[in-house]
């Protein structure tokens, strides 16, 4: 019995289902090529703030109470306020940050600017 309309070959409908050469790849909604997992990347992005703060220091205290308080018996009445420990230096504390990203598979890719912001890019393999 003959049709007006025209049906579609049965071997295009196959190739689509199979991957291999000539085939026709599934497309995304953007209208990419869907890869394999295998060929996937995923991304991390991260605000770094940089700390510009000082830590509260107990000569400056003593000398703006016109030294009536020596430094050293403003750390031992203040322990929380003045006895804290420095910070690494903040080189030091990135290089642990990126062994740590880095640790968990995340490679840097970029460090960028938005607007007062600043972003670090990371990517990786996508994890199944």
């Amino acid at each position: 019995m003959a049709t007006d309309t025209p049906e579609e070959p049965h071997h295009l409908e196959q190739q689509a289902r199979t991957n291999r050469p000539g085939s026709v790849e599934p497309l995304d909604a953007l209208g990419g090529t869907v890869l394999p997992d295998h060929e996937r990347w995923e991304y991390c992005v991260i605000h770094v703030n940089e700390d510009t703060s000082q830590q509260p220091s107990a000569t400056a205290a003593s000398e703006k109470l016109g030294g009536s308080m020596s430094p050293d018996f403003i750390e031992r009445q203040f322990p929380d306020q003045y006895g804290r420990k420095p910070s690494p230096h903040p080189a030091e504390q990135l290089g642990r940050f990126l062994n740590k990203m880095g640790s968990k598979g995340w490679m840097l890719t970029n460090i960028t600017n938005l607007g007062p912001l600043q972003m670090y890019i990371f990517r990786r393999r996508k994890l199944n």
